[in-house]
């Protein structure tokens, strides 16, 4: 294979499918079994985003950091 035939990246190789592409399995606590996110803003920006959805909407969501794992999870309950 050429050089010119190479792709530096899968999305721009035209033979690459979408369809077969998989997502990587959110990490979850094993005390909460809540999903974990990295910092507070990937947190805050998952509950925004969740709490603008229509279905969803009359929801609050809050972050906290969690005692055990120690990542971000997202809660109904008040602080």
């Amino acid at each position: 294979m050429c050089e010119s035939e190479m792709t530096k990246y899968r999305h721009t190789d035209p033979n690459w499918e979408t369809g077969n592409a998989k997502r990587d399995q959110p990490r979850i606590c094993p005390v909460s079994g809540k999903k974990m996110y990295a910092n507070e803003g990937e947190a805050k920006t998952t509950a925004a985003h969740r709490m603008s959805d229509k279905e969803s909407a009359r929801m609050q969501l809050r972050t906290y950091k969690c005692l055990y794992c120690g990542a971000w999870h997202l809660t109904r309950k008040e602080a």
